[in-house]
């Protein structure tokens, strides 16, 4: 029997033939499946591409496919799932496929998404990912900024004014906790509107002990010198090597796990 399993706070939840979500939805599909797309997303960047039948990241997705290897993949956040059919394709037998979604829309969105497409190794957890176990605000992209952001989300900083935001407050929980240490993992892959560090720093156990090769959304010169500078604190002896960027996407390739 096929089974998407959601974890709120590591409690697992198996979600097997269940309902429709509650939210107003729509479904859409595209070459690698079908995707629940709540109403009040529909002008944000994935659904409007999705309704089209088209691929978000179409070359990161394509690259990350070819790379799976034999380990388990992290990947997140989920949004509405568009990235999990087609990654679950290609797994490799016994490997599972971690991801993560802190808005409760977007969380009900994908797990529907891994029933639509009979998606039985997906391990979803309704959180954000951070370097610490915490609460913390996650603002919603409302009127003209629905299209500035590709989930239309994101995680506060201190410095941010939130007094412009709709905000929700979300759990945090690190990598580390989120997938055990019993798992091989062969890719990491961030896409968390500007938090792409602080992600890695939760997951310094995974880094060291896995070197996995990473994708973090941002590839400016800025974005780079601060991705390279933590993974060589978290993990020195991977010997982490920036290795190009696709869409946006910085990749960084673990040199000593290649020797």
């Amino acid at each position: 029997m096929n089974e998407c399993v959601a974890t709120e706070h590591l409690e697992h939840i198996t979600l097997t033939d269940g309902p429709a979500p509650e939210v107003d939805h729509l479904l859409a599909s595209n070459r690698y499946g079908s995707y629940c797309i709540p109403r009040a997303f529909l002008r944000r960047e994935v659904p409007t591409m999705l309704r089209a039948g088209q691929v978000y990241e179409p070359e990161t997705l394509a690259f990350l496919r070819r790379h799976l290897g034999t380990g388990d993949i992290v990947t997140g956040g989920a949004f509405v799932g568009d990235f999990l059919p087609a990654l679950h394709e290609v797994l490799a037998p016994g490997t599972l496929l971690h991801t993560f979604e802190p808005f409760p829309d977007s969380f009900d969105a994908a797990a529907y998404t891994c029933r639509l497409n009979g998606l039985d190794r997906v391990i979803l957890h309704r959180c954000a990912v951070g370097a610490q176990a915490s609460i913390l605000p996650l603002a919603i992209s409302r009127g003209a900024q629905k299209k500035s952001l590709a989930a239309g989300m994101h995680i506060l900083r201190d410095e941010d004014d939130g007094e412009r935001h709709e905000k929700i407050s979300v759990p945090v929980l690190t990598i580390d906790a989120l997938v055990p240490d019993t798992r091989r993992v062969s890719v990491l892959h961030l896409d968390v509107e500007g938090h792409e560090t602080e992600a890695l720093r939760g997951a310094a156990r995974l880094l060291a002990t896995n070197k996995p090769l990473v994708l973090l959304e941002g590839d400016r010169p800025a974005n780079l010198r601060e991705y390279i500078a933590a993974l060589d604190a978290l993990a020195p002896d991977a010997k982490y090597t920036f290795a190009g960027a696709i869409e946006k996407n910085a990749i960084f390739r673990p040199m000593a796990a290649l020797a």
